[in-house]
């Protein structure tokens, strides 16, 4: 494909993402998600990107906030649907529901809502993978509160020792919970070198809400831990639109104690627009892309609704 082909292709999944969380969210407020619920509005290209960056038959693991992580990997919408609301037909028969998903078709090797606890997981597939001499990557999405859990520098470390084809890819959105990063207890430390320096793992730092970064460094770093057999750390700037758990954000939400300033930062940021103004690049009109984006929104709302109303509640 052709850059504007990527990009349009890259649309496609964002407002799939979009379209498909927007209505589990609406569900959700009326009480038909009988489980925890953890929105990826926001973080669309974080996990669009790294999935564009790397191959069909690398594997992918979650954590709690993983629809998106899912669907950008290739999981079926419908399945995945059926798991949130616990209806049988889903990608795990719906026992494990929005933070629980497993799809071994598209080597989405599973959402784990423990935080870190993915990372230990990822590495023991990375090293079965290496035993069995495949070229692919493993690649496992944490957010900035997993990176300071024991499991990370543990991870990294034997990762580094064993020569493991694994990338670890931080979604940091500023907060764990509610905890603002900039405001935790964490003594001052430098990041970038205790992971360079210190564990000799390659790192790079990247704008999550710009699709393009994302497709590139993910695209970089895999052929570079291929390539000299080692480790590998996509950190992702990103922002979360919706709450930690719940319904998607609102004006009212805003109004909260440790949100209340990032409300136009969040519009201006949005990763949807980001990517629009890079296909206006191409040469595209912003009428057309417009025009294409309100047909995907009609697509997707069709799909989400034709399945969702196959489900019978009251089974689950």
């Amino acid at each position: 494909m052709n850059k504007k082909e990527i990009l349009l292709k890259a649309l496609e999944d964002m407002i799939k993402i979009r379209i498909i969380e927007e209505n589990i969210s609406k569900e959700f407020k009326k009480n038909k998600v009988l489980s925890f619920l953890h929105l990826s509005i926001g973080q669309e290209a974080c996990a669009t990107g790294v999935a564009f960056g790397t191959k069909a038959q690398d594997n992918f693991f979650g954590n709690h906030r993983s629809h998106g992580h899912y669907l950008a990997k290739g999981g079926n919408i419908s399945r995945m649907i059926y798991e949130v609301f616990g209806d049988n037909r889903g990608c795990c028969s719906g026992h494990g529901g929005s933070m629980h998903m497993l799809d071994k078709n598209v080597n989405f090797l599973g959402s784990v809502p423990i935080l870190g606890s993915s990372l230990p997981i990822a590495s023991g597939i990375a090293m079965s993978e290496k035993l069995k001499k495949k070229n692919n990557l493993t690649i496992v999405f944490i957010g900035d509160g997993s990176a300071e859990e024991g499991s990370f520098y543990e991870t990294l470390n034997m990762a580094g020792l064993y020569k493991l084809p694994l990338l670890i890819v931080i979604e940091d959105n500023k907060y764990a919970v509610e905890s603002d990063k900039f405001k935790r207890k964490v003594n001052g430390y430098d990041f970038k070198s205790i992971i360079e320096k210190g564990l000799k793992a390659n790192y790079n730092r990247v704008d999550g809400q710009d699709f393009l970064k994302v497709f590139d460094a993910s695209k970089k770093l895999r052929k570079k831990i291929l390539k000299d057999k080692s480790v590998g750390v996509l950190h992702l700037d990103c922002l979360r639109f919706s709450k930690h758990s719940g319904a998607e954000i609102s004006t009212k939400d805003q109004k909260s104690k440790y949100r209340k300033n990032e409300y136009f930062e969040i519009i201006k940021k949005d990763p949807i627009k980001i990517l629009k103004q890079n296909i206006i690049r191409t040469g595209m009109s912003l009428i057309q892309i417009e025009k294409i984006i309100n047909k995907l929104q009609k697509k997707y709302n069709k799909i989400f609704y034709t399945t969702f109303n196959k489900i019978n509640i009251k089974k689950v």
